[in-house]
């Protein structure tokens, strides 16, 4: 790979970083919109706890201007955005089955999309909504805001009934945020880019699956968790925590 491309973290100047980890807490106080996109890229992690202020109103509606300029299937454009900072609301989703972390934060918003289209193979809405949230983790990173993108959470008939969306939209993912509180470790990629490439066709050959995941029993007990009445559920969920989906550090296809 020629010398132009390539990136380390001591060459990037938008974020302190002492060799392990990242401070992005500066930026809170130092916001910087116009740092490199590479910067920008190398330098987000998802942030799961956030500091006791409030991102203001004005910052977020900025935010998702500039995430509005991520691309859609055939330009429709047609996202919708339910914004929550009702602290019985965001316990309630966690009470009944959603991140655990959840119960800590103050804000957070459901993104949906409308589902309209004619190309369910493919589900156009899904990935014009993904779009939309990662550039909103990039933008609003540059300006001390930390996200976290989630879908551990009820099923989406649920949230549709909770929130009133309408049957032409559905929820994407919800997305915590709120401002960096100080310093994050600087997680490296788990594989190298020639690993993830071929050329022409998928390549079987050494394809590595072995993993402790269990995730068809996963898949069945998640079934059932979320198929129980929500009320019983509320009362579930401190026996049910330490089985949530957590880091796997495995290296694996």
């Amino acid at each position: 790979m020629s010398d132009f491309f390539k990136f380390e973290m001591s060459q990037q100047k938008s974020i302190r970083y002492d060799g392990v980890s990242l401070y992005p807490g500066d930026l809170v106080h130092q916001p910087n919109p116009h740092m490199p996109l590479l910067d920008a890229i190398y330098t987000r992690r998802t942030s799961r706890s956030y500091a006791a202020e409030k991102v203001p109103a004005d910052l977020f509606e900025w935010i998702i201007e500039g995430a509005m300029q991520a691309p859609t299937a055939c330009n429709e454009q047609r996202w919708k955005i339910v914004y929550i900072d009702d602290k019985e609301i965001i316990k309630d989703l966690y009470l009944r089955g959603s991140a655990s972390f959840l119960k800590n934060i103050q804000q957070c918003f459901i993104l949906c999309y409308n589902n309209q289209t004619d190309n369910d193979e493919w589900l156009d809405h899904i990935q014009s909504g993904a779009a939309f949230i990662n550039t909103f983790s990039l933008l609003s990173h540059s300006v001390g805001v930390g996200s976290c993108w989630v879908g551990h959470l009820p099923n989406k008939s649920e949230l549709r009934r909770i929130f009133k969306i309408h049957s032409n939209y559905d929820p994407v993912a919800l997305i915590a945020f709120g401002y960096y509180q100080s310093k994050t470790k600087m997680t490296p990629r788990k594989k190298e880019p020639s690993s993830i490439i071929f050329h022409n066709s998928f390549k079987n050959a050494h394809l590595n699956f072995n993993t402790e995941r269990g995730v068809f029993l996963r898949k069945v007990m998640r079934y059932i968790y979320y198929k129980i009445p929500a009320f019983i559920r509320i009362h579930l969920k401190k026996y049910t925590t330490k089985y949530e989906k957590k880091f796997y550090y495995e290296k694996f296809d």
